[in-house]
């Protein structure tokens, strides 16, 4: 019985380091998009990580200033195989603007007439796994 916990419990260690392993993979891609970024003159203004199962998605409320160039960034954990949507809609849910790349690392850059609320969608498309880390950054400048 000692042996058979003790092989659970491995296991367990296991799928545990899996899981943050691909959690970290998305987080180190989006970082380097956020320090590439410095250079250009971007800041940081938010940075989050979810996991998505495939079709499912999560939805963000922003304000976002006239004046400021906005770039919001994706980055998926997985294979190159993974494709995320980003969208931004408007607060009566029209869309404004979308990504049109089929990969794990959309990005859209916007830059808003008047100060408003919006509301930026991501999408898990299509995704190689029963779901995928996926790490959200909103940068300005």
């Amino acid at each position: 019985m000692k042996k058979l916990m003790y092989i659970l419990s491995f296991i367990g260690l296991m799928v545990g380091g899996v899981a943050l392993a691909t959690e970290k993979e998305a987080d180190d891609c989006l970082r380097q998009k956020i320090w590439n970024g410095y250079s250009e003159g971007w800041a940081v203004r938010t940075a989050t990580t979810t996991e998505l199962a495939q079709d499912e998605h999560r939805v963000y409320l922003l304000t976002l200033y006239a004046g400021n160039e906005y770039k919001v960034q994706v980055c998926a954990d997985g294979s190159k195989k993974n494709d995320i949507d980003l969208v931004l809609h408007d607060v009566d849910g029209k869309e404004i603007k979308r990504d049109q790349s089929n990969n794990r690392e959309p990005e859209l850059v916007f830059k808003p007439v008047e100060t408003q609320t919006f509301y930026v969608a991501v999408y898990a498309a299509d995704i190689e796994k029963d779901k995928s880390w996926v790490a959200l950054a909103v940068t300005y400048r």
